[in-house]
Formats: structure tokens, sequence, C-alpha cells
């Protein structure tokens, strides 16, 4: 018998999903965001998935939802906008990952580190987990 374990990295598609995007694509391919035909074809499908979204999380407007394209864009646009939110020009200059981080979190710490800000490595424990009390001894007036 065969077991799939990497759902972490990508999923199996599921069968109702699989039937929802077949027309996407197969023949409505364009990017929502263009002028062009076949993006105008696309956009009301795209305002719809997230008209549903935005009402199924109770989103009140369009600035409560940033949608990325990748989990990497998202990782890097949260540790940068902590970067220009909390640590630029302020008092706090560290951040805290854990040491078995996806590479795209620590390549995003190690930036900000080229920025001088100090990047804090939690262990983790046999279980590759990191404790609270790990956390409660690196943790200062200084982490953004």
């Amino acid at each position: 018998m065969k077991v799939y374990l990497d759902n972490n990295a990508t999923t199996m598609l599921d069968p109702n999903a699989y039937e929802l995007m077949l027309p996407f694509l197969k023949d409505m391919y364009g990017n929502p965001n263009s002028l062009h035909q076949y993006g105008s074809a696309t956009h009301p499908a795209l305002r719809e998935a997230l008209d549903k979204l935005y009402a199924g999380l109770g989103a009140n407007d369009l600035d409560d939802i940033v949608v990325t394209s990748c989990a990497t864009e998202s990782i890097n646009w949260v540790l940068k906008g902590v970067y220009f939110d909390h640590i630029l020009d302020k008092e706090r200059n560290e951040v805290i990952i854990s040491s078995v981080e996806h590479p795209a979190v620590t390549a995003a710490a190690y930036f900000l580190k080229s920025l001088g800000v100090k990047v804090i490595e939690l262990p983790v424990n046999e279980e590759g987990v990191s404790t609270v009390e790990d956390l409660r001894k690196v943790i200062s007036d200084k982490t953004a």
C-alpha cells in the first residue's frame, strides 16, 4: 500500500476542486487582471470567489485580506512588513524564528539580518517543536 506523507509541500487535488477548476485549466486561462479578452473572461469568477472568501471569513473591506501567489511571497510580505512597521527607525531590532523553518522563512529572516536585524534561531526538541520555556529565554523588549 502506498501512503503519501508530503501534504506539507503539496496536496492531492480534491475531486470537487478539480471539477470546479477544469474550465479554468482548459478554456478560461487568462490572467483575470489583464485587460484583454481572456483576462476579462476570467475576472468575474475571481471576483465571485473573493466575495465568497470575504463573506465566509467576515472580512469587511478589501484591506482585510491579502491574496498572494505562493507561500514564499506571503512570507516575504509579512517579514519585510514587520521590518518596515516595527523595526526600521524603532527600538525593536530582533526577530525569532525556529531552527527548522522553511527555507523561505530563513532566507527572508537572513535578508533582514543583512539590514542589521538580529535573528535568533529558537531550538526545537526531539519532536521538532520549540518550547515556550526556550522562547521565554530569548524574547525581549527588542523582539519585533
